[in-house]
């Protein structure tokens, strides 16, 4: 057997896949995260989770974060809870490891009223902006700030 054809040789790199026009990459990435939000069932929206971790942290600033679910209940945001399932996932916000840890050690009233936010008012804001990175961005930052209207 002969190695005169580039996918025989060894010493020839091969492709994984088809050679594809400039940009096709980048559309089918698209495609594909828009396929998973419309397969969003009941609570569940694992692209705005997606996003949610892109955030900095609502605790320190810091990056990578988590999606933390909020779980408490606001009767003046129509937010309850109670039933040891896992809340909706617009009501996730952004915390890195430790924070998150933290705030499942102390309890989220306590977390967050030491981070003097209102979590599931941010929530709303959050879920609003949801689809647009920087606004969702700007929304974190404003928060931090205290300036969130």
């Amino acid at each position: 057997m002969t190695h005169n054809s580039p996918a025989m040789n060894p010493n020839h790199p091969q492709r994984l896949t088809p050679p594809a026009q400039p940009g096709a990459l980048l559309k089918s990435a698209f495609g594909i995260a828009q396929r998973i939000k419309l397969k969003v069932v009941g609570d569940s929206d694992p692209v705005y989770l997606a996003m949610v971790r892109q955030m900095p942290c609502l605790g320190c600033n810091d990056e990578p974060c988590e999606a933390a679910h909020v779980r408490m209940q606001s009767g003046a945001w129509n937010k309850h809870g109670g039933t040891g399932k896992k809340p909706p996932d617009k009501f996730a916000l952004p915390l890195c490891r430790d924070c998150h840890r933290e705030q499942h050690r102390i309890g989220e009233r306590a977390f967050w009223s030491i981070v003097g936010i209102d979590p599931v008012f941010l929530c709303t804001r959050l879920y609003a902006a949801r689809g647009d990175l920087t606004t969702m961005r700007d929304v974190v930052f404003k928060a931090r700030a205290g300036i969130l209207d």
